[in-house]
């Protein structure tokens, strides 16, 4: 069964409520105040037969300028508006700003209707005509047929109703492809069921059987009973008014403005990327950091602005930004949004969504994020998925994730996964993660001249350690750090070592105040003859020196085989190094052999010291222990 959503539009006390009821022949309004004050307060709902399968639901707004926020919430699922101004009053302040919230939604039809037509004469009635088609040119409502009604005496209901009946049965029904997103507007209790909640199911179906999420609580909830226009039902479709009564869920936890959606599908965010436009009607500029009254599906939030692309935006212009929620709520790309001056409350613009998770998309220039976000407002479905794995600014777990960053439903973005990598536009790292080749491109690219960057800084460095390159690239996944490591490794750009990388072709190289350092350091450890020294050595001897530029020097020396490392943290620098071989060697043909009490003599340094050069020897096949003998090796 298809469900047209058809609402109510125009000011306060211009006859919508009553025009509802002389339509369906039920009063939309079912709150005692409403009664009482004669005055729509919250949203109201009845139902217009079609034909025997089809019906539309009216969903009746408040007129009051306190309760447009109201009428925002019930606008945002209509698909025809029933544009009500009074005979006797004619065009008034919330008859424009209705308009302007419906030009925003993009509402595709709509009827004009002028009530109370018994209360003025027609000649009267032909002059607020006028004034509203002058209202109405250039908007959608622009070629719409214009009736004249009175919901008291019944002037031109049955012709309304026909003219009705023909518009619902052009609208083309919407597709259930898709995600099940249902905006809450009512929530109440019922006795012997507990929570209900109502409203407009803008995509996708849900079965009764099949769990739901309230969001953006991020609780799951079971479906006791489902219903469409006061019938139990096993399913309901987009486009449908249905009522969810739900098991597991607190009714006190639940607020106009949530909806229901399939478990783990949509994020609460704070932060949203989207493209602006400002109504020419705007009484001043939209500046940056303002702060506005967000409207989305049935909700309104308070946000900050943030503009991306010029430092404010005039009126009649449009303009990407950044809304800085003051709560969380849940978004889709693509999706529409008003937006309402914070103070007075008023309608000053609307738009689309364009990156409902702009907080966690990585740090980017506002013209970088410029660039992107116009991207993916011309971006079609079908190339969305490369798109958002592209500018993702990190490898994405799973097609589970890349369906809640496109909202594209999991069977669509599996086939563009499949058929991506089958064409090498993305590829699968070792964990099974995604990323696009020009994101690992770029990456390696990064890799490379990070290392150069790094050896600048550190001229007696070559080797950066992985550690620090993961976080110069701000590449967190391991993963994606072995992958640009392995690549540029096979493509022989890079040496892979135990401490780290270093670019092919890259020398530790000493300014010339380390030349003179290193010098002095060369200078006074061959001094120090045949007997082993410690850092601590050079450190003592250099006072005026800070011991991290000794050190870099130290290290340099140490890599450039200036230094042997004879026992562990004691050295001899490689010239005294060859001139102790050359003795042993002399000793050795002499006598073939040589032990440590023998070799002491021959240096002039200790026992110890004399088996610790020995034990050198020994360690890198100079010579063969024997009895604690040395001879020299084969």
């Amino acid at each position: 069964m298809q469900t047209v959503i058809i609402g109510t539009a125009g000011h306060v006390d211009h006859g919508k409520s009553a025009l509802a009821k002389a339509l369906t022949g039920v009063d939309p309004d079912r709150l005692p105040e409403e009664k009482n004050r004669e005055m729509t307060i919250d949203l109201g709902f009845v139902f217009f037969p079609i034909n025997d399968q089809d019906e539309a639901a009216i969903i009746d707004v408040p007129g009051h300028e306190r309760f447009i926020k109201t009428m925002i919430a019930g606008a945002n699922s209509v698909r025809m508006v029933l544009f009500v101004v009074a005979a006797d009053e004619g065009v008034m302040p919330q008859t424009t700003e209705h308009l302007d919230v419906l030009k925003l939604l993009d509402i595709e039809k709509g009827i004009i209707v002028i009530t109370k037509t018994d209360k003025v004469d027609e000649e009267y009635v032909a002059l607020v005509e006028e004034d509203v088609k002058e209202l109405v040119r250039g908007s959608f409502l622009e070629s719409s047929p214009v009736f004249h009604v009175s919901s008291v005496t019944g002037r031109g209901i049955n012709e309304l109703k026909s003219a009705i009946t023909t518009y619902c049965t052009e609208i083309e029904p919407l597709s259930s492809y898709g995600i099940f997103r249902c905006p809450i507007d009512r929530i109440f209790s019922m006795k012997g069921f507990g929570a209900v909640v109502a409203g407009t199911v803008v995509s996708g179906k849900q079965q009764k059987t099949d769990p739901v999420e309230v969001l953006p609580l991020e609780k799951r909830a079971r479906i006791r009973n489902l219903q469409v226009h006061n019938k139990t039902v096993s399913e309901v479709f987009a486009g449908q008014r249905a009522a969810f009564n739900l098991a597991d869920i607190d009714l006190s936890d639940m607020y106009r403005g949530y909806e229901l959606s399939i478990p783990d599908y949509l994020k609460p965010t704070e932060a949203i990327d989207a493209d602006l436009s400002l109504l020419s009607t705007a009484p001043r500029v939209l500046s940056n950091n303002q702060r506005i009254r967000l409207h989305k599906g049935t909700s309104e939030v308070m946000a900050r602005v943030i503009t991306l692309n010029k430092k404010r935006i005039q009126p009649g212009e449009h303009g990407f930004v950044r809304f800085k929620l003051e709560r969380p709520v849940v978004a889709e790309r693509k999706e529409r949004f008003i937006i309402r001056s914070y103070s007075p409350m008023r309608v000053i613009g609307g738009g689309r969504f364009l990156e409902p998770y702009a907080a966690q998309t990585g740090r980017r220039s506002k013209s970088t994020r410029v660039a992107y976000l116009q991207q993916i407002e011309n971006t079609h479905d079908r190339d969305l998925v490369e798109v958002v794995i592209l500018h993702a600014g990190r490898p994405i777990i799973d097609e589970r994730e890349l369906m809640k960053l496109t909202n594209l439903p999991l069977d669509t973005v599996a086939a563009d996964t499949k058929k991506l990598l089958k064409e090498g536009k993305i590829l699968k790292l070792r964990d099974n993660t995604l990323v696009h080749e020009k994101t690992l491109a770029a990456l390696k690219e990064q890799c490379l001249a990070g290392v150069e960057r790094y050896v600048s800084k550190n001229p007696l460095k070559v080797v950066m350690g992985k550690s620090e390159l993961a976080k110069a690239l701000r590449v967190s996944r391991a993963t994606l750090l072995d992958r640009i490591l392995g690549d540029l490794n096979k493509e022989g750009k890079i040496e892979l070592k135990a401490e780290g990388v270093k670019k092919v072709g890259t020398a530790p190289k000493l300014s010339a105040d380390a030349q003179k350092l290193s010098d002095a350091i060369e200078k006074y450890v061959i001094e120090f003859g045949f007997k082993p020294f410690r850092f601590v050595d050079i450190t003592d001897a250099f006072p005026n020196v800070t011991k991290t530029r000794i050190k870099n020097v130290f290290d340099y020396l140490y890599k450039q085989d200036f230094f042997a490392e004879i026992t562990n943290g004691t050295y001899l620098h490689k010239q005294v190094l060859e001139q102790a071989k050359k003795k042993v060697l002399e000793h050795l043909k002499a006598k073939q052999t040589i032990r440590a009490i023998e070799y002491k003599e021959v240096l002039g340094v200790s026992r110890n010291t004399a088996r610790d050069i020995l034990d050198y020897f020994f360690d890198h096949g100079l010579t063969v222990r024997e009895k604690g003998t040395h001879r020299l090796a084969k």
